[in-house]
């Protein structure tokens, strides 16, 4: 008999194992496969199902939820400036008229540097670009703000798989 994951992690933390959650400071951001920048944060890691109310005719005491469009938060990316900026140069070419729609992918990193959950978005298009705060006062890193249009957003089935797995291992490797 096959033992679930989830049973198997329970079962490795009443052996005293911990499955602790992911770090939200240590990622990464690629897009085409190339890595675009090393960034501060990234936000607007969400999508919203849009609830429909249906009433039957003649039937006053209920009501159905149905499930609607699906929308898209946009991806908000912050970082230094530095002299490689492939963001820049995307955000560059969108203001021509050239839009170039691209996919990318959002990688949290482990403890050793690995990425064991990612983020697929699809269809992403620079929209918005925020420059630095300039201020002869402070000795603040120079930031900008990109902002990314995009067609949906997707947990990888393989970073999913793969956190699991590496989760189960590591919470057996505990108990051990």
């Amino acid at each position: 008999m096959a033992l679930g994951i989830n049973a198997a992690a329970a079962a490795a933390q009443r052996m005293g194992a911990h499955l602790d959650p992911f770090k939200a400071y240590s990622f990464f951001v690629e897009v085409e496969g190339i890595l675009v920048g090393g960034f501060t944060s990234v936000s607007g890691l969400e999508s919203k199902m849009e609830v429909m109310t249906v009433r039957e005719g003649g039937v006053n005491d209920k009501s159905y939820s149905l499930g609607g469009v699906v929308s898209y938060t946009p991806i908000v990316l912050e970082s230094g400036i530095t002299a490689l900026d492939p963001v820049w140069l995307w955000y560059q070419s969108t203001l021509q008229g050239k839009i170039k729609r691209k996919n990318g992918s959002i990688y949290l990193l482990g403890d050793m540097g690995i990425p064991n959950v990612w983020y697929d978005f699809y269809n992403a298009w620079p929209t918005e670009w925020q420059g630095p705060r300039l201020d002869a006062s402070q000795s603040l890193v120079a930031t900008q703000r990109f902002v990314l249009a995009h067609e949906g957003i997707k947990k990888s089935l393989a970073a999913t798989a793969y956190a699991a797995a590496a989760g189960a291992a590591n919470a057996v490797m505990g108990a051990l």
